[in-house]
């Protein structure tokens, strides 16, 4: 497939068809030589579908993740209305609509559908593209989850956005003049492309390469099928989409913690050294990770046992002693080698992709000659649970799943057919790692089914947040990726996947002292936090690269877990409203320009980033958006919003407060994993001269099985309410199905009266260590 040249609207015909219906309904559509049904559907809240049928061109839709729609209503709010889809919102404005009869085409299995676009529109989103841009106008694109590292030369990916990645979800957020949005989603595991009207200097140097005037997205083979959603903001949209691809669910607490990593960590002598750093060192971590080389040569579901002596489940006992857990790496590859046992008792069951001549596709990875199960079907995904649910029960606490693209090494993939031979790759390819996602949660599911299981995953498509976390790929330490690593964060978040982060100090190439310093202050509050990196590379533990590196990482890392019940609680109202982690500006802020803001992050609604993202700067340009006072948690000031030039020292990053916030967290900086969640202390910040209330509501409970679910959980809603003479402060403890919640409050610095539950509160001077200086706060009693 090429990646550099995308279908054009000139090949296709297009529908033709006089008359109007609308949602429930059906229409046939003259398309070339084919009659081909058009089906509109509505749903509750502002969701529609679009879906194309010709049973000689498209098989029924193949997607293995079942969309959240909701109840189907009766709706004029999509139509076909003589040769143009139109598309209304909730209030009957019309959001959107195709091109009259150039707004559905076909070109033989390929589809598209063509959109009127404005000048004035803006796009964001499509998941894990590496544009390092958040708006998107001007660009090409195609949706094909893809082995960079394998696929690309290092020339095109190292300091440059290599495009497509590993992970494809062709969702596009459209921002319209009205300051409305709509969101579009290619319901097909099919590659996909997408066409966004504007100017892409970078790749239009004649007139006649820029992009259409028009928006085109489309599959190059799969049944056509579009869901539209129209939201008045943007965390309408965004919550709603992800409701509809799936929620991700609250993860155990442990796997929101540190996580270390390198290829090179083997046996024993590897868990037990950094065990003992990290002891003596007084850094929290509660993952070590394990690449290649604990297997049995490469063989998938076996270890090394002469790294273990005494067992997988004797390390793992002794780990949990400093509640660590182990992490391995897990291949989709199966060695093509008779004798072993998965090997052959995949073949005895016919579990494998088959080539074009019937035969097991062979590709070349690790392992060398390697077989890959077949994961769209469901026996086969049922086949790989047993292992995985063995494996889990062995010891290992979790699992990553790599090279899931599915990479195949140098062999082409397009021989490696689906449903016993009957399916085209490309058919599949995209959602080849949910099913292996499917398939691994499964099985860690039968080994412990009163555990949430966690899974890391490198690819994966529209679905997958119901199963895996997603780290962004192999990428490299340099500023390009450093600075890429929280855009594309965010720009997860927009489509649908939230749980995301990148290789903290870069995985490829030698790191620095100066560039692990900014990487791990960019990174400390990002959804998912792993320090990893590839073999042959420098050491990049926290310790590894001189003191003062590792005092600021330790620091930071510390940081991490005291305001671990403030990102825990940010998960569990992700699993409730859908609004994600890691958000851009705009997604509270409507000031001009905060739409193009791509470094700087809203963790939650409460606190903003602005990390230095270039190693070697000392300032740089924050923006503070809004109308109200934000409280800098690097000098213990407040600012008023707008432009700033920062300078920051190298033990700083620029964080700040909204007004108004509650930021639930841990007392004091921890130096070990444990976290008690029923012992929040709440940062409340308001400054002088402000009128205003609040509320959030917290919860509680083990932080690693299913009871919350069944009531084994405790709530507390916390509500502020600031005048200019005082501040009241109420809590009230609503649930308690996991105990009682002890609280406890801090306040930043103000005049006047401060209030608990109705009586006036003793306030004593702290001094607390954040994101810069020691900075005084008030705790009350």
């Amino acid at each position: 497939m090429f990646f550099t040249k995308y279908p054009s609207a000139a090949n296709f015909v297009f529908a033709q068809a006089h008359g109007s219906i609308g949602s429930g309904k059906s229409i046939e559509l003259d398309m070339g030589k084919r009659p081909i049904m058009l089906d509109l559907a509505s749903y509750q809240g502002g969701i529609n579908r679009i879906r194309l049928t010709h049973h000689q061109t498209w098989l029924p839709n193949l997607s293995l993740c079942e969309l959240n729609s909701g109840m189907p209503i009766e709706s004029d709010a999509i139509r076909w209305e003589e040769g143009s889809l139109v598309i209304e919102d909730e209030h009957g404005n019309i959001a959107l609509q195709t091109v009259t009869n150039r707004g559905v085409g076909a070109n033989a299995e390929a589809s598209l559908f063509q959109f009127i676009a404005t000048e004035e529109n803006r796009y964001y989103g499509m998941g894990e593209k590496n544009f390092d841009t958040l708006e998107l106008s001007g660009k090409r694109t195609v949706f094909w989850n893809t082995d960079v590292w394998s696929d690309f030369h290092i020339g095109q990916y190292e300091n440059h956005p290599a495009d497509p990645s590993y992970f494809s979800i062709p969702y596009l957020a459209i921002k319209l003049p009205s300051g409305k949005y709509v969101g579009l989603l290619l319901n097909n595991p099919a590659p996909a492309f997408m066409e966004i009207p504007g100017r892409d200097g970078s790749r239009a140097f004649l007139k006649w390469q820029q992009t259409s005037p028009h928006l085109i997205l489309g599959s190059y083979d799969g049944q056509p099928e579009l869901w539209v959603l129209t939201a008045d903001t943007l965390p309408e949209l965004t919550s709603k989409f992800n409701r509809l691809v799936g929620v991700t669910p609250l993860p155990p607490l442990w796997s929101l913690g540190y996580h270390q990593s390198r290829w090179g960590y083997g046996g024993d002598d590897d868990l037990f050294h950094l065990d003992a750093e990290f002891t003596k060192h007084g850094i929290p971590c509660s993952g070590l990770w394990l690449d290649l080389d604990y297997m049995d040569g490469y063989r998938i579901f076996r270890y090394n046992q002469s790294l273990y002596p005494k067992g997988i489940a004797r390390t793992a006992d002794a780990l949990a002693q400093s509640n660590r857990r182990i992490v391995p790496i897990i291949d989709p590859g199966v060695k093509s080698e008779p004798g072993y046992h998965v090997y052959d008792d995949g073949m005895e069951q016919g579990v494998f992709c088959k080539n074009r001549e019937g035969e097991p596709f062979i590709g070349m990875v690790w392992p060398g000659e390697t077989v890959f199960p077949d994961f769209i079907q469901p026996r086969v995904r049922d086949w790989w649970a047993t292992y995985a649910e063995g494996f889990r029960n062995e010891g290992f606490g979790a699992c990553w799943v790599d090279m899931n693209d599915p990479s195949t090494g140098p062999m082409n993939p397009s021989d490696m057919l689906f449903q016993e031979g009957r399916d085209a790759h490309w058919l599949h390819r995209n959602q080849y790692a949910l099913g292996m996602q499917m398939a691994t949660h499964q099985g860690f599911l039968q080994a412990k089914p009163k555990e949430r299981p966690f899974i890391l995953s490198r690819s994966g498509s529209v679905g997958s947040s119901r199963y895996a976390a997603i780290w962004t790929g192999d990428n490299v330490a340099n500023d390009f990726w450093l600075r890429l690593s929280i855009l594309t964060t965010m720009n997860m978040g927009l489509s649908g996947h939230v749980f995301t982060g990148a290789d903290v100090g870069g995985f490829g190439n030698d790191t620095n002292p100066k560039l692990m310093q900014r990487w791990m202050q960019a990174a400390f509050l990002m959804p998912f936090m792993r320090n990893h990196s590839t073999a042959g590379t420098r050491q990049q533990e926290p310790w590894a690269l001189g003191v003062r590196t590792r005092e600021i990482s330790k620091h930071y890392i510390r940081l991490r877990y005291r305001l671990l019940p403030y990102l825990y609680n940010l998960f569990a109202q992700h699993e409730q409203t859908g609004e994600p982690i890691a958000r851009p500006l705009m997604y509270h802020f409507d000031d001009k320009n905060a739409e193009e803001i791509s470094d700087q992050v809203m963790v939650g609604p409460y606190l903003m980033q602005a990390p230095i993202l270039e190693h070697e700067a000392e300032t740089r340009a924050v923006i503070l958006p809004g109308k109200k006072p934000w409280f800098d948690l690097t000098s213990g000031e407040w600012l008023t919003s707008g432009r700033y030039a920062v300078a920051v020292g190298p033990a700083e990053t620029p964080a700040y407060l909204v007004t108004g916030a509650i930021l639930p967290m841990q007392a004091s900086l921890p130096e070990d994993e444990n976290v008690d969640l029923s012992r929040p202390s709440f940062l409340v910040a308001v400054p002088d001269g402000v009128s205003l209330e609040n509320q959030t509501t917290y919860v509680s409970d083990d932080g690693i099985g299913f009871a919350y679910r069944e009531g084994a959980r405790s709530e507390m809603v916390v509500r502020i309410k600031a005048t200019a003479k005082r501040l009241d402060i109420t809590w009230e403890q609503t649930l308690s199905g996991f105990g009682e919640i002890v609280p406890e409050f801090v306040v930043t610095p103000r005049t006047g009266a401060i209030y608990l539950n109705g009586v006036r509160a003793r306030q004593t001077r702290v001094s607390e260590k954040f994101t810069g200086r020691a900075i005084s706060l008030r705790r009350l009693s």
